[in-house]
Parts: structure tokens; C-alpha cells; sequence
């Protein structure tokens, strides 16, 4: 499978392939090419797979234009199925600003035939000082779906949480929000971003891989979406005090209210 990245920070843009052949070991290879005008520094791709981290040669220039490629020698997923390799391509660009790129491979376990499974879809809208995604996931299957939702960004771009359990219901649909943070992305920069939905299905782990663009605005933030958040549960728990309260006197009153007549025998 080949899995698609860009980002452009100032005037770097740095566009990724990253592919993985399986055989008696998993071999992921990562192809980076630099498509901007000037050139890209310290280039270290850091790849995260099944628990691990593997780091490959820093190169110190990537002129553009040029390409360079790793290849990373992987043990096969410990368990049937497939599994993420994600990667985070590091550099400097001309200004001197630190960040990444990323790129996701996925391994499968060899010999394993098609099966019905989850699709996932990925959409954005601009960040400013937040901006928003959605994961749309389908279940095509007679039986509910329990999984994990794992979120892959550029740098600069952050979210929280970035893995949380998403249950999917037999033969539905469900939909996740996600909200980005700007923690330091260039304005007017435009990357790639990944949700991954993992799940175990009959002994058998599945891997969906949903990729979209993700740009940062030029414009200026207005109002986070914590704040209205923040503004909405506030409300929220004032009413429902004012709602205690007046149950609270209810009760009182007809406990303390005038005694009923005793009738003697």
C-alpha cells in the first residue's frame, strides 16, 4: 500500500511515499522527495511500529528536486492481520524552523485472504488557532465493531487525545470529531494528516487508513472552541444547580408542611 504525505513549511515542501513488501520480514521503504524551492535540512525519518522506534539515517541536505529513500527491515506483525508502520519524516526548513512530515505503511501478515470489513473516510477544515476533523466510519458487518481511533499529524499540528476506543454498531456508521490545535504550524501551509481505525475481528487484527489535506489558515483566530465549550458546560451546570435547587425546596415544604388531621378511636 502506498501512503501519501506533504507539507510545505516557508518554501520547503517535502512529499512522501512510504511502502512495505512482506515477506519472511517486513520491508518498509520511504521514499521522500523535496518538490520546493529551497532546500530542506536534517532530514531523519523516525518510524513507530508495533511498539518500537526506529530511526533512520539523518541526511543533511535535500537539495529540491532531489529524493532520497530508507529502507527499514521490520519483524511481521505479531498477531494475524495488519498493523501501521507510522512515520514521521523530521527536517529544518530554510528558516530554521523545526518540524515533520508524516507517512503511514501498512504491513499485513502474508497468506491471509479478503474479508468484509470497516472503511473510514477523513475530513478537515481550516486551522486558524483550532480547526476541526472528522472520521466517518462504516461497519458493513453483522456484528458491532469495538476499536481504536489513533490520529497522525505534521508537526505543529496537535490534537488530544490522539488514540481513543470508538465503537461502531452492526451494519451502521459512526462519526468522531476531532479537534486540531495550531502549536506552531506556518500560516498558509498546507500537509497531510492520517486517522488509523484498528480493530480485532475474529482473531484477526484490521487496519483502515483515511488520509486527508489539512491547511492552516492566514486568517486570525477568533473564539477557541474549548472556550465555547467551557461556556456551554458552564451553562449547562448552573441550570441543572437551579433545577437541584428547586426540587430541594419541594421537598422541604412537604416535610415541613402543616400536619393532616389524627383521627381517635
Amino acid at each position: 500500500m502506498v501512503a501519501l504525505a506533504a507539507t510545505s513549511r516557508a518554501e520547503v515542501t517535502l512529499r512522501t511515499t512510504a511502502t512495505a513488501t512482506v515477506a519472511e520480514r517486513a520491508l518498509v521503504r520511504l521514499e521522500v522527495a523535496n518538490a520546493g524551492d529551497v532546500s530542506a535540512a536534517d532530514v531523519t525519518p523516525e518510524v513507530v511500529y508495533q511498539g518500537r522506534q526506529v530511526h533512520g539515517e539523518t541526511v543533511a541536505e535535500l537539495p529540491p528536486g532531489d529524493r532520497h529513500a530508507w529502507t527499514f527491515d521490520l519483524p511481521l506483525p505479531a498477531e494475524p492481520g495488519t498493523v501501521p508502520a507510522v512515520i514521521q519524516v523530521r527536517y529544518t526548513d530554510s528558516t530554521g524552523h523545526h518540524t515533520s512530515v508524516p507517512a503511514v505503511a501498512t504491513v499485513m501478515t502474508p497468506g491471509l485472504l479478503p474479508v468484509l470489513g470497516a472503511s473510514a473516510t477523513l475530513t478537515t477544515t481550516p486551522v486558524t488557532r483550532f480547526g476541526r476533523a472528522t472520521v466517518s466510519v462504516e461497519n458493513p458487518t453483522p456484528v458491532p465493531i469495538h476499536g481504536r481511533l489513533i490520529t497522525v499529524l505534521p508537526g505543529g499540528l496537535t490534537t488530544e487525545p490522539e488514540s481513543q476506543p470508538v465503537e461502531v454498531p452492526a451494519r451502521g456508521s459512526r462519526e468522531v470529531p476531532i479537534v486540531v490545535q495550531n502549536d506552531g504550524a506556518v500560516r498558509g501551509s498546507t500537509a497531510s494528516m492520517f486517522a488509523l481505525f484498528e480493530y480485532n475481528l475474529d482473531g484477526r487484527w484490521h487496519l483502515i487508513v483515511a488520509p486527508a489535506g489539512v491547511t492552516v489558515s492566514t486568517e486570525s483566530a477568533t473564539q477557541s472552541p474549548l472556550l465555547v465549550g467551557g461556556i456551554a458546560l458552564g451553562l449547562a451546570l448552573a441550570l441543572l444547580a437551579v433545577a437541584w435547587r428547586r426540587a430541594a425546596r419541594r421537598v422541604a415544604s412537604a416535610r415541613n408542611g402543616p400536619p393532616g388531621r389524627t383521627r381517635e378511636t
